[in-house]
């Protein structure tokens, strides 16, 4: 990325913008003012020449997005000179920088540089096949988890107004890199996957200092990406995933719910080492639950404790009918939207998996074979131990890049002995009845179900707030319209 430091070319290039660009503060306070009577409005077609369907998950045309950038102090916090929603007016309106022109002006005493203090989310916007509006997806729940992260990294948290806004915002100037609608499935009418335009807002300290205290000054940012699927051409069936028995991602009492930046500092080098021997990604413990089994335990890897995995919540499909996913009670696992997502949709849908928890079961060769009125298909959070591995017919990982991705088999990998340092350690490897060629039949239902709540093609009591129409008024934006 090429960025500007001689000061008469930064002059001419700021005075250009000025006089001609989309991004000069006059035009835009001008065009987010008006953008609130856009109810009916629909988003402009996507940009041309732009391969949406194959861009990788990656920063994708940098250069052509404009980002927001906000500050505050932690005494003053976010006021309504940021953003006041009665007005919809604020420095908000003004606020947005070029991408590939206007880097953040960091300094090396920088608080997040120097301490980690930086929360951030990940939002998807995608354009609907059935109405054509821009969507985003279910961004209430990701205010409540960018809150408590805030005051997890001792940062104000903006008011939902003003982080609804913003949002809304972004999306509205970089409206051109929404990929195009997914095609629909011509036998079943399922929207198929496909690109999304991925928003990142972010908090962290940006202040100067040296002392371990909060920041002196706190920077809020959202910006956007175009993008593919996460796991896109890293599997042409199922995953592939370790079971991580040394290293740690999160434990009792850490950070482990928060989307802070240091919970994926610690998966990197696992993650490099698990892809050279072959794996997609790692499956972290519960290591005090490994370490430290119950008395009379005959296996204590049988017995530990499942988290997730660097970037993704689990789910397993029992042969009893329970779909299951760990619980939130310990503190280490990140609350995801779209895991919470798929723990809704398949309670308020239950009737409608029966025929094909049965399918799934059946095709497993999992015990007698029972007919569709004797299962009852349950949905649980609680812990989830290594041996309910051994029990399942199904698994797979779910997340905003994502979505909803089957898993083949999880294994161990042998250790070095240096680093066993005269222990023991118990090997372990399962391959699931589904997942190998593709997705299983309870894992292919909800991804259709998730896919066609985007798509408004499906819709209930539970549901009936998740989707965001970015070009309805500011209002109707915040409530769910």
């Amino acid at each position: 990325m090429k960025r500007h430091n001689n000061t008469l070319h930064f002059c001419c290039v700021h005075l250009l913008l000025l006089a001609t660009s989309s991004f000069c503060p006059i035009s835009l306070a001008f065009s987010t003012m008006a953008s609130s009577d856009n109810s009916n409005k629909l988003p402009p077609p996507p940009k041309d020449g732009v391969a949406f369907n194959t861009l990788p998950w990656n920063l994708n045309l940098p250069d052509h997005h404009s980002y927001i950038h906000l500050t505050t102090t932690p005494d003053k916090g976010w006021t309504v000179e940021h953003y006041d929603p009665a007005t919809d007016s604020g420095t908000l309106t003004t606020s947005h920088k070029d991408y590939g022109s206007t880097p953040l002006p960091l300094y090396p005493s920088t608080t997040s540089l120097n301490y980690g203090t930086t929360i951030w989310e990940g939002l998807a916007c995608r354009r609907s096949p059935t109405s054509g509006k821009a969507i985003v997806f279910r961004p209430q729940k990701n205010y409540a988890r960018f809150a408590n992260g805030a005051n997890a990294m001792c940062l104000p948290a903006p008011s939902y107004e003003l982080f609804m806004r913003a949002l809304q915002l972004v999306l509205q100037e970089n409206a051109e890199l929404i990929p195009p609608a997914p095609e629909l499935d011509p036998e079943t009418g399922v929207p198929q996957g496909g690109a999304k335009l991925y928003i990142r807002p972010m908090l962290l300290g940006s202040g100067q200092q040296l002392g371990l205290h909060a920041s002196p000054q706190i920077s809020l940012l959202f910006f956007v990406s175009p993008t593919g699927s996460y796991f896109q051409g890293k599997a042409m069936g199922g995953l592939k995933l370790h079971l991580e028995r040394r290293r740690c991602r999160a434990a009792r009492g850490g950070t482990g719910n928060v989307k802070c930046c240091g919970n994926y500092a610690v998966t990197m080098r696992p993650l490099i080492d698990a892809k050279e021997k072959g794996f997609h990604d790692n499956l972290y413990l519960e290591l005090d639950t490994y370490h430290n089994p119950p008395p009379g335990t005959s296996s204590r890897l049988m017995n530990a404790v499942l988290q997730e995995l660097s970037a993704a919540n689990i789910f397993l499909v029992l042969k009893t009918g329970e779909i299951v996913t760990p619980g939130l009670k310990r503190g280490t696992i990140l609350p995801g939207v779209t895991r919470d997502t798929i723990l809704t949709l398949a309670s308020e849908f239950k009737d409608e998996l029966k025929p094909i928890m049965a399918e799934s079961i059946k095709g497993a060769g999992m015990g007698e074979e029972k007919k569709v009125d004797d299962i009852e298909v349950t949905v649980s959070e609680r812990d989830v131990r290594v041996e309910d591995l051994l029990n399942a017919a199904e698994v797979f990982v779910t997340g905003t890049a994502a979505e909803v991705v089957p898993v083949q088999s999880i294994g161990t990998s042998e250790t070095p002995a240096e680093e066993l340092d005269g222990e023991t350690e118990e090997s372990f490897s399962v391959q699931f009845p589904h997942g190998e060629t593709g997705p299983g039949p309870v894992t292919t239902k909800l991804l259709d179900m998730l896919r066609e709540v985007l798509a408004e093609k499906r819709s209930c009591d539970a549901t009936k707030d998740w989707l965001c129409d970015v070009y309805a008024s500011p209002e109707e934006f915040r409530n769910g319209a």
